[in-house]
């Protein structure tokens, strides 16, 4: 097959590292340590994602299902004092990359949409992202039905430094058929041809940071 979507696990860390560093390398709007990208015991926890290319490995995203309030609020690095009422399991999706030369064939979108059928599949309750103000996917999120909620302490205590406002993104998966159709519908304007390869996997849940 020469495009897929697949998902994979620590026999690709070193594809999906260098990946991660190349891109997350020209990051605007925060800085971060890029040995922070390595490969971690989280990884194996999670789902990571990739968009192939005749084999090769162009794009990847990372969906952790967390069920501990405290382990998600830690990843987020603020306190979910958000409106939008919380409902566990949540899936994070974090971690995307994709190569500069790919970046205008929608593979993060395709990609995103892939994990919102993961959720589906599970029935997972919402969908959440964090992000600085200013990021290439604000707009596409706004139009897929996300309520945008302001993390007002920022990226500090991590590896991260935010120079920019942080939003942290939520999906009711509720909302679903309006994300759904949003991504169908760019799919078929731009006829993207990556299709998922595989079954989703059996479901699992990070505890690690």
């Amino acid at each position: 097959m020469k495009h897929e979507i697949a998902f994979v696990d620590k026999n690709h860390q070193h594809e999906i590292e260098q990946l991660r560093r190349q891109e997350y390398a020209q990051a605007s709007g925060y800085s971060l340590d890029l040995n922070s990208l390595r490969w971690q015991t989280s990884d194996d926890e999670s789902f990571v994602m990739v968009a192939k290319d005749n084999g090769t490995i162009v794009a990847t995203m990372r969906g952790e299902v967390i069920l501990d309030p405290s382990v998600l609020e830690k990843k987020l690095e603020c306190p979910w004092d958000f409106e939008t009422p919380r409902q566990l399991p949540v899936l994070l999706l974090s971690r995307a990359a994709t190569l500069k030369s790919y970046q205008a064939q929608g593979l993060n979108l395709v990609m995103r949409y892939w994990f919102l059928k993961l959720a589906e599949h599970y029935r997972i309750p919402m969908v959440v992202g964090t992000f600085v103000t200013g990021s290439p996917r604000q707009n596409t999120l706004l139009s897929m039905g996300y309520q945008f909620h302001e993390n007002k302490q920022g990226w500090q205590q991590s590896t991260y430094r935010s120079h920019r406002d942080v939003i942290v993104a939520v999906l009711d998966m509720e909302n679903k058929p309006q994300a759904f159709t949003y991504c169908e519908n760019k799919f078929v304007t731009n006829k993207n041809p990556y299709a998922l390869s595989t079954d989703f996997p059996e479901i699992k849940y990070v505890r690690s940071l």
